[in-house]
């Protein structure tokens, strides 16, 4: 119809007609052109608050598992030093010594961080990040992905360090009793370790350089598991407070 009446109006030589109809059918463009561009942002506008919010609630979830390895790492590396000075102490009493085969005992369990990869993932390979445009957001993902290939390299460099520590102390401790694991409906429950383990007489550990070594090295590897484990912690919390903050 707009064709029809822009034809006759060349034809007639109606010019203010010619310029009126071409008006017309501009501006249509532009309004369709604009309805598409609002109709992409807003799907991309949605898409976005999705992605940030998968990966906030996957970083809460982070933090709060984080929050408990670091307690976690710190209790033990207390026990560990606490069991040294044990060591050290030639007429250690029965309780404490107690104390030392429990703090070694205790560190056959490793924590290692639990990284929920699927928000992470979402929100930088949609572009929900470059369309955000917030810098500091950018960087705290960047630096949680700086961790985690951090953490695959530091059990290259510390985890022969565990192995070594543990070859140390193996000729010091005695099984006495099968290990008895229990399967309760909150979970695996293992024997506390004085009940299924000891050490040799007090006055061979305290003079067993190779025994304090041991315990040395184990403390060693403790000690870089708490600075990591802060260090992940941090950038947990700093990336999901500035995620919240761009949640509508």
């Amino acid at each position: 119809m707009i064709i029809h009446r822009l034809v006759k109006a060349i034809r007639e030589q109606n010019w203010f007609s010619v310029v009126l109809e071409v008006a017309v059918v501009v501006v249509g463009i532009f309004i369709g052109l604009q309805v598409d561009d609002w109709n992409q942002q807003r799907i991309e506008q949605e898409r976005d608050q999705r992605a940030l919010a998968l990966f906030v609630d996957e970083l809460q979830l982070m933090v709060e598992e984080a929050t408990f390895d670091k307690d976690f790492v710190n209790e033990y590396l207390e026990a560990i030093l606490r069991g040294t000075e044990i060591a050290l102490n030639c007429e250690a009493s029965e309780a404490d010594r107690a104390a030392l085969v429990t703090a070694i005992g205790n560190t056959l369990n490793w924590r290692v961080p639990d990284i929920r990869p699927s928000g992470l993932a979402e929100i930088g390979n949609s572009g929900t990040l470059g369309r955000i445009g917030n810098v500091e957001l950018m960087r705290a993902v960047g630096e949680i992905n700086q961790f985690i290939k951090m953490f695959d390299d530091s059990m290259d460099l510390i985890g022969p360090q565990y192995g070594q520590a543990w070859e140390m102390l193996a000729p010091y401790l005695v099984i006495e009793h099968p290990i008895r694991i229990e399967k309760r409906p909150e979970g695996i429950e293992r024997q506390p370790v004085p009940m299924y383990m000891t050490v040799l007489p007090q006055d061979t550990l305290c003079n067993s350089q190779e025994f304090l070594m041991g315990l040395s090295l184990l403390a060693n590897f403790y000690e870089s598991s708490v600075w990591s484990f802060d260090t992940w912690h941090g950038s947990l919390v700093k990336a999901r407070n500035l995620a919240m903050a761009e949640l509508e």
